[in-house]
């Protein structure tokens, strides 16, 4: 904790899109920062999301993008900086960029450097492995502070933007599954890998009510963005199995994205509209309302693939919400689910794109309670202990403040 009239440390949290309604594992972890009052905390974004902010958050975001103005003042930075400018090219340089892209870039990270400036940062933390975490890189360098990277899945496997680089040069480089964090390891050597930390973002378990037991037709809920990787193209198909063998239940599918209307035209065709409800009509619900669903449900399902291009989810954090709910929880091989959910111990686990093994696994729940209880407990009691945002985001906060100094 920080003494009374000592000085906090200042840091800049650099996030292109905030908030997203399907991150909102970056606003409750920032959230919790804010809320603990040891960091001076400032939140820098390119552009507003559609998902919602909590009010400790409000008042430290600034939607702001490079102006004419910027630039110009930026400039200075040749006059003051210019061995921090050197070194910014060079490392610019060794990601392998053409000499336009390169000096483009140097140029956007100065302006991003004067616009930073105004905060005085011990430190600049910078989200997804992306373009817009090397500008930040760079304009951390100008401006002659430390910063870090906290990456997460697709941004690190798929299409990771200078990812040697950054883990080269960053005080350190936060990845919160194993999947990502073994791509990113590889990526460099020995000794720039033991920069890379394997640090789970936190769930408030509090927020989720426990799923108490109903009665009548059973409630698979499925939550998350309507695209391939998130399967649920094969969990209609295995709903179809569930009603063709006249299992009674209701499937509520909640999330946005951009296969809304092609799953729609899939429930149809698979005779399927009086047992699916697809909710959010493409752009989905926010988190309040998604949220209530949880404690509606009888079982929880996620049926993710990795892509052919290796896309795929770290630990996913509907997983982590369910398990908070008490919700027993059928989920496929993907990704990094097999790092939260042990087969028959604290959840189901099955073959991705492969409709009959969700069935299958679907009807082990719904058809054995002692079971679907049991998986529930030690899912709660795995979020619970590992995942918890409180000691997550002190490990972070005590990160950011020794790194700083």
């Amino acid at each position: 904790m920080v003494q009374p009239g000592s000085t906090k440390k200042k840091v800049v949290i650099f996030v292109p899109e905030f908030p997203v309604l399907t991150e909102t594992f970056i606003e409750r972890e920032l959230a919790k920062i804010a809320e603990r009052g040891n960091l001076d905390v400032s939140i820098l974004s390119l552009r507003k999301g559609s998902g919602e902010v909590s009010p400790v958050l409000e008042p430290l975001i600034r939607y702001k993008r490079l102006s004419v103005p910027n630039a110009i003042l930026s400039f200075r930075f040749f006059f003051i900086a210019g061995k921090n400018i050197s070194r910014a090219l060079g490392i610019l340089s060794s990601c392998g960029m053409p000499a336009v892209h390169r000096y483009y870039t140097l140029l956007k990270g100065m302006g991003y450097a004067q616009i930073f400036s105004s905060s005085k940062p011990d430190l600049i933390l910078a989200h997804f492995m992306s373009e817009s975490s090397t500008i930040a890189m760079v304009a951390a360098v100008v401006l002659g502070v430390p910063y870090a990277v906290s990456a997460h899945a697709k941004d690190v496997t798929v299409r990771p933007h200078c990812m040697k680089a950054k883990i080269e040069n960053a005080a350190f480089v936060l990845i919160c599954n194993k999947h990502a964090y073994e791509s990113c390891v590889r990526s460099t050597d020995r000794d720039h890998a033991l920069k890379i930390l394997l640090r789970y973002h936190g769930l408030d378990i509090s927020g989720f009510p426990r799923a108490g037991s109903k009665s009548g037709v059973p409630v698979i809920l499925n939550i998350g963005r309507l695209e391939e990787k998130k399967g649920q193209k094969y969990l209609l198909e295995a709903a179809k199995i569930l009603r063709d063998e006249g299992i009674k239940f209701k499937l509520i599918i909640v999330g946005p994205g951009s296969l809304y209307g092609k799953l729609n035209e899939l429930t149809g065709a698979l005779g399927l509209s009086d047992e699916v409800e697809i909710l959010g009509g493409g752009t989905g619900l926010p988190f309040s309302e998604t949220q209530k669903y949880y404690s509606r449900s009888d079982v929880f399902v996620f049926p993710g693939i990795n892509t052919d291009e290796g896309d795929a989810d770290g630990i996913a954090n509907v997983l982590l919400e369910a398990a908070a709910s008490h919700l027993p929880i059928v989920a496929t091989d993907s990704g990094s689910t097999k790092e939260f959910l042990e087969n028959d111990v604290s959840g189901v686990i099955v073959p991705q794109k492969n409709p009959a093994a969700l069935a299958d696994g679907l009807k082990r729940i719904l058809n054995d309670k002692e079971l679907a209880d049991r998986l529930a407990e030690e899912a709660y009691r795995k979020v619970s202990s590992e995942f918890d945002i409180e000691n997550n985001a002190a490990e972070l906060e005590n990160l950011i403040i020794k790194e700083s100094l």
